[in-house]
């Protein structure tokens, strides 16, 4: 008989585990970047993707446990490190074929769109090629933990608590470190494709390390069981405590599936509860995950430290316990969380903050509420190990066993969550339930493991659910109004007091949660997506004007449209004034179902326009529908969220343009809103320099001195016809609508024009394109920051100040009548200039100050002229304090 070898020294499968997960992340996130992209960004599409991943990951632990536990002929004795060596390096390869299978999943999707449509049988197809193209790499990162935790275990049955502990640890803090670079650094500097090539280095490294590793071998060429596959027999008194019955067994394997359940759902939960404070930005989801991952990582770690070597299974029943209680716990803390962060801007760092500082501030909320619970869970993992090894005998397939149970919980946890718990029960209520259900099972559990009559524990467990009940008034508080609009992605917080709002409506939807918001005293309408205004809407012109503008000015700058799409419905004011121009039909693309159902509110505004015949709606990914569809628009026009959101930059993208543009008709005409209040001067002119380059007829168009440009592009000029206006304000619904954006005559129409051709050009000189490899607007300072005022007028002032060099594109009109519009059009601009005066030195300043605004305006045209090159910055410019 051999003597047992010394254990190897911990460096080489730390080391590796830390990289190996760090690897796994970087896929995991770019992989659900990428078939987003393919699928959408629906809800249904990213849960699909997910699920597939960690199917694949239960899968590979399970499959390396049996073939760890069953493996005999001697060709297939590969020492265990190798073999964790050669599965990183397939994991590498696979990584580099991935975009091959993407091109070619991207070719069949629009296939079976139109086979499918857009019910269940499209979102299990999705599930099944996310599936196909996944599961090759994600089997083999399921594997690898379970491969080197055996090898380092061995036939000890203590170690599967010691090691596994601190493996698991590793592997976890790799993924935290995966985490980070790839959202915080890695596609920002290098993009998706560099990023995804130094996860390849990563898995590199592994396989070269494992490859050339020279510890004692198991025996090539000996048929005899290695010492992870031998049987472990579990003594009586083990630990200090009774061997569990088959029942109990059984029980406590379904208590971990329902842990990992319960925390997948938590992560889904909590993340859309924090995105009220934190807002909706990359940033602030990869806190989140990264949040979630550092107190599995660090539980695990201290598990040996903090628990013992005893008692393993009083231990587990009792922190699932602790688990339940402290997520319950902290329920009422999170309606305090938007007013406390908010607080902690004015503390700490004020509003001209540091995109680093805000980074601090927003990791420290995460941390204070996320990191109890999910200490419990790392602790609960190595474990759940120890106790069912003496359910499944060997530490192979104890490995492979719990690893792909407590994966297979998350799985249902991320089908169960946005589908059936948040529809049916809200966000807090669901918490709640899920919690309240682990602790009655885990109440169970302890009832059993200490031989209690059966009485006995139902009165226990009938205890504990009436405490239960009563706390669930405690932890779940009324909504309150003060707290729906405090996002600050934007900052954006109701001055006014709650008592002066009136809540229209709530729902927590499988997407978003929802509200809709009244101010008695103006009677505006605000709708929360998320926390984030989304619009408001009210019977003043200016404010909302811009929604009905997008609909008004391309519909007047094509000669005659039929068909036209709406991407991202809203309060559907757009839709509903595009559906009023005679003969023009007009489809609506809304990525959640639930939006529509918040329209009825804004019917004085959106003309109703769900019950108009000439309208038609889908829920769909706005780009998705682009993708599968036949039909082609004369006009297109698309108000996303926010810029600088998570996601939202898909529509942004040089490649979702192009799409848009072979979706138009020869004549047709696209319309972008460029929020500039929103982004900072380099990403307004990312937005139109991406836009531009698509669209050879660009032009920018605003109105009211918002801060809200109106892009338009097209494939062939696009012009206002002058008498086509005039004939169509004939029709009185139209001319109501003309008058709500402040459209009075067709000079007022020429107004909205800010600047185009070579004058635009000559602004985009130098600026970067935003595209699917190089998302830039995700990972702006200003999705930390919101840009201050002077800011904002930064860009404005700068496409105000091109217009002296291009003029509006004007048919039907006479030469005396094109000069006469000119020199108002001129007068306009110079009087809109002159507010900026007042704030920033500049070119003019003088003459608008004497009144003299033609004269000021030559000298900004000059200015133009001379300068060496464009865009003027004002960041150097006194201002004058005006926020």
């Amino acid at each position: 008989m051999k003597p047992t070898p010394s254990l190897p020294s911990l460096l080489i499968p730390g080391i590796c585990l830390f990289l190996s997960g760090a690897a796994s992340l970087v896929y995991e996130l770019i992989w659900l970047k990428q078939l987003s992209l393919v699928f959408g960004g629906t809800l249904y599409a990213i849960s699909a993707v997910l699920c597939a991943f960690m199917v694949g990951l239960a899968l590979g632990a399970w499959g390396i446990s049996r073939y760890l536990t069953t493996r005999r002929e001697p060709g297939l004795n590969i020492h265990p490190v190798r073999l964790y060596g050669i599965l990183e390096g397939m994991i590498g390869v696979y990584a580099l074929l991935f975009p091959l299978g993407l091109e070619g999943l991207s070719r069949l999707y629009p296939l079976a769109l139109e086979t499918a449509g857009s019910g269940l049988l499209l979102h299990l197809l999705e599930f099944f090629a996310a599936a196909v193209l996944m599961l090759p790499a994600t089997c083999l990162m399921g594997a690898t933990l379970p491969l080197v935790g055996s090898w380092r275990v061995g036939d000890r049955a203590q170690g599967i608590f010691s090691e596994i502990s601190l493996l698991y640890s590793i592997n976890t803090f790799g993924a935290v470190a995966g985490c980070l670079y790839t959202q915080m650094a890695g596609i920002r500097w290098l993009g998706i494709r560099g990023t995804t090539l130094t996860a390849v280095g990563l898995n590199a490294a592994v396989f070269l390390v494992c490859l050339r590793y020279r510890a004692g071998s198991t025996g090539s060429e000996s048929q005899a069981p290695p010492p992870f596959a031998r049987p472990i027999r579990i003594k009586p008194d083990e630990g200090g405590e009774r061997v569990p019955t088959p029942f109990l067994s059984g029980l406590l394997l379904f208590v971990f599936f329902f842990s990992g359940l319960a925390s997948l759902s938590s992560e889904i939960l909590w993340t859309r509860i924090l995105v009220f404070p934190m807002g909706s930005s990359l940033y602030s989801f990869a806190l989140i995950l990264a949040t979630f991952l550092f107190g599995i990582a660090a539980g695990s770690l201290a598990a040996e430290k903090v628990l013992g070597n005893s008692r393993w299974i009083y231990k587990f029943l009792w922190i699932e316990i602790l688990i339940g209680a402290a997520c319950i716990a902290i329920l009422p803390l999170f309606n305090r969380l938007p007013e406390w962060t908010l607080a902690a801007d004015r503390m700490f760092y004020g509003l001209d903050s540091s995109p680093a500082r805000t980074l601090g501030i927003r990791s420290l909320f995460a941390f204070g509420l996320m990191l109890p619970p999910t200490l419990g869970f790392g602790m609960i993992f190595p474990l759940a190990n120890r106790i069912h090894l003496a359910l499944f005998s060997t530490v192979s397939r104890t490995l492979g066993n719990s690893y792909s149970v407590n994966t297979m919980g998350a799985v249902l946890g991320t089908v169960l969550t946005p589908f059936v718990l948040i529809p049916l029960w809200g966000i807090r209520l669901s918490i709640f339930l899920l919690y309240a259900v682990l602790i009655l099972l885990s109440m169970w559990g302890l009832g059993l493991h200490r031989r209690e009559p059966g009485a006995k524990i139902c009165a226990f467990l009938a205890g504990t659910a009436g405490l239960i009940v009563g706390g669930y008034f405690y932890a779940s508080p009324a909504i309150e109004t003060g707290h729906l609009g405090r996002n600050n992605l934007a900052r954006t917080e109701i001055d006014v007091s709650p008592q002066e709002m009136r809540l229209l409506d709530y729902l927590e939807g499988e997407f978003a949660t929802l509200s809709v918001v009244e101010d008695t005293g103006t009677g505006a309408r605000t709708i929360y997506m998320d926390g984030f205004s989304t619009a408001t809407v009210s019977g003043s012109i200016g404010g909302s004007a811009y929604m009905q503008a997008m609909g008004f000015v391309p519909a007047l700058l094509h000669p005659d449209p039929k068909e036209a799409l709406v991407i991202c419905f809203g309060t559907g004011n757009t839709m509903g004034t595009v559906s009023l121009f005679p003969g023009l039909h007009v489809d609506g693309v809304e990525i959640d179902r639930n939006v529509l159902g918040m329209a009825r509110w804004f019917v004085p505004w959106n003309h109703d326009v769900l019950a108009r015949p000439n309208a038609e709606l889908f829920v769909q990914d706005g780009r998705s529908f682009l993708r599968w569809t036949r039909n082609r628009y004369d006009l297109i026009t698309l108000e996303p969220m926010s810029p600088v959101q998570a996601g939202v930059v898909n529509l942004y993208s040089r490649e979702f343009y192009e799409l848009a543009r072979d979706r138009l008709n020869e004549d047709g005409v696209m319309m972008q809103w460029l929020p500039l209040h929103l982004v900072g001067p380099e990403d307004a002119r990312a937005i139109i320099h991406t836009f531009q380059e698509v669209f050879p007829y660009t032009s920018a168009w605003n109105s009211f001195l918002t801060r809200i440009v109106l892009l338009v592009g097209s494939k062939t000029p696009h012009t206002l016809d002058r008498k086509r206006f005039e004939r169509l304000m004939q029709v009185p619904e139209l001319e109501t609508a003309a008058r709500q954006i402040g459209v009075f005559s067709f000079l007022d129409l020429a107004d909205f024009f800010l600047t185009g051709g070579e004058a635009l050009k000559s602004y985009l000189r130098n600026a970067p394109v935003i595209t699917d490899d190089r998302p830039i607007l995700e990972h702006s300072p200003v999705t930390l920051v919101p840009p201050l005022i002077w800011q904002t007028d930064e860009s404005f002032l700068n496409l105000l100040r091109h217009r002296v060099q291009s003029s509006p594109p004007l048919t039907g009109v006479t030469r005396e009548e094109g000069i006469k519009l000119q020199q108002d059009l001129d007068l306009r601009t110079a009087q809109r200039l002159a507010v900026f005066s007042r704030r920033y030195h500049g070119p003019g300043e003088a003459a608008f100050a004497n009144g003299n605004f033609l004269g000021g305006l030559e000298q900004v045209r000059n200015y133009l002229e001379s300068a060496g090159e464009t865009p003027v910055s004002l960041a150097g410019a006194r201002w004058n304090g005006i926020r």
